[in-house]
């Protein structure tokens, strides 16, 4: 359900194929409690102007200042869908290959860094969570 009251802090759309953007948003949740002004859709489950209209009118109710669109794959097309819903708006960012370090710091940091600051830091904590484990 979507808030009529602007959010105090950035909003997060979660955007992914199939059921992972709410397993995404379940999981940060159990670690973190809970997540306000955070949305998920799965783009396997509409068209693609769904998507787009579905997106856009989220940043129009929520009237957000600032709103990061994080995706599942570069290139796909939730990452293609988002893009073009957000195309020409200030204060959005798309972020693709979204994984749960990113979303923890993004459930815990957003309302301490500026807008630009905290979509560097959601990128080099994305990145840096890849790793090899090897023992």
């Amino acid at each position: 359900m979507i808030k009529e009251q602007p959010p105090k802090s950035t909003i997060g759309i979660i955007v992914t194929h199939g059921a992972l953007a709410d397993e995404l948003h379940h999981t940060t949740e159990l670690i973190v409690g809970k997540l306000e002004n955070c949305y998920t859709i799965s783009g396997s489950d509409f068209r693609d102007e769904e998507v787009v209209a579905w997106i856009r009118d989220v940043i129009e109710r929520t009237k957000a200042k600032n709103a990061v669109v994080f995706v599942d794959y570069f290139g796909g097309s939730c990452c293609i869908n988002s893009v073009r819903a957000v195309h020409g708006l200030k204060g959005v960012k798309v972020i693709s290959g979204v994984n749960l370090p990113m979303l923890l710091d993004f459930a815990t940091k957003r309302d301490s860094l500026e807008f630009q600051e905290m979509v560097d830091h959601l990128l080099r904590r994305g990145r840096e969570s890849v790793k090899l484990v090897d023992f």
